[in-house]
């Protein structure tokens, strides 16, 4: 996707007297207890999910985008099958590491994880795959090397699966893997989705023209939202998590944009530490980040979701924010 940038990036999207928004998002939610592989919100209060709720108990302005993934398989992050590894050719039509069954982690079989998730307030749910898993070493890239056709059928099913549970979901995804091809961009539109969340980049220091360089791809916009495909998908980055500091979310605010804070239920994976898993220490953080910003901020911050940006953008008709044309 080729950037055209427009003139004014920071007018338009935002509600009248705000000077600038932020919302929260929370990756890789499913039923996974700490019975499992690991938890991933299936110990509903007692668990990472219960950080979630305090946070929005002591902050009754704050939106929260869960994005959960309808059937979970995924066990480890990286290749447990060292031997298929290293064989070319092989191990890019492989799984590396072992996988849940099908319908384990399928959404309509954990009532109680869906009563818990619709019971918390100021919460929406949005999509992070089908199964967030892939054969070959990319392992989290779900949707990578597939084609619009396979890229639709999985989405489809994934929607299906929340429709089954009774979940409400918001018209947006996460992919898994921070990937997005144009394939994958074209079923989201097809299948109804609005918004997309593939870019993350925490170090490029944050000015009005700042472009994600770091995951997801290259040259969209960090801190402001971003119309891509030919307008048909609206794209926000993350710019802020448990390494950042609070001068970078000031900085965000100063430049009229939006503080778009991320952080993963799962803290330990096998091993594998998130940094912005969603433990203590790391609601500890944003609650300190919070009530600065409340304190520094007042009124003129709009706390919302992705999901009512893009609401607001369709309904206004907003064309001057960041666009990206579809590649020549």
């Amino acid at each position: 996707m080729t950037p055209s940038h427009s003139p004014d990036l920071a007018s338009g999207w935002l509600l009248p007297g705000k000077q600038a928004a932020i919302c929260f998002t929370v990756d890789d939610v499913h039923p996974g207890r700490s019975s499992d592989a690991y938890e991933a919100g299936g110990d509903l209060g007692q668990g990472a999910l219960g950080h979630v709720e305090w946070l929005c108990r002591h902050h009754p302005q704050l939106h929260v985008t869960l994005f959960v993934t309808a059937d979970w398989r995924e066990i480890s992050p990286f290749p447990t099958r060292k031997f298929l590894s290293r064989i070319p050719y092989l191990r890019d039509h492989l799984y590396l590491t072992k996988t849940l069954p099908p319908a384990i982690m399928h959404l309509s079989r954990h009532p109680e994880f869906v009563t818990y998730l619709k019971s918390l307030p100021q919460v929406d749910c949005a999509l992070h795959g089908l199964h967030h898993i892939n054969k070959g070493s990319r392992i989290a890239e779900e949707f990578g090397g597939r084609d619009r056709r396979e890229c639709q059928s999985m989405l489809q099913e994934a929607l299906d699966i929340l429709g089954e549970a009774s979940l409400p979901w918001s018209p947006g995804m996460c992919p898994p893997g921070w990937g997005l091809s144009d394939a994958l961009a074209e079923a989201m539109i097809a299948v109804g989705l609005q918004f997309v969340a593939f870019a993350r980049d925490l170090r490029t220091p944050i000015t009005r023209d700042a472009v994600n360089a770091m995951s997801g791809p290259p040259g969209v916009s960090l801190i402001y939202p971003e119309w891509i495909m030919n307008h048909r998908l609206l794209h926000f980055a993350t710019n802020f998590q448990a390494t950042s500091t609070f001068d970078r979310a000031e900085q965000v605010i100063r430049l009229n944009g939006l503080v778009a804070v991320k952080a993963h239920i799962i803290k330990d994976a096998f091993g594998h530490i998130a940094l912005d898993g969603m433990d203590e220490a790391y609601r500890d953080y944003l609650h300190q980040l919070f009530c600065r910003l409340e304190d520094r901020f007042a009124e003129s911050l709009w706390w919302t979701s992705m999901t009512q940006i893009t609401s607001r953008c369709l309904e206004t008709g907003h064309d001057s924010l960041v666009l990206c044309n579809e590649p020549d």
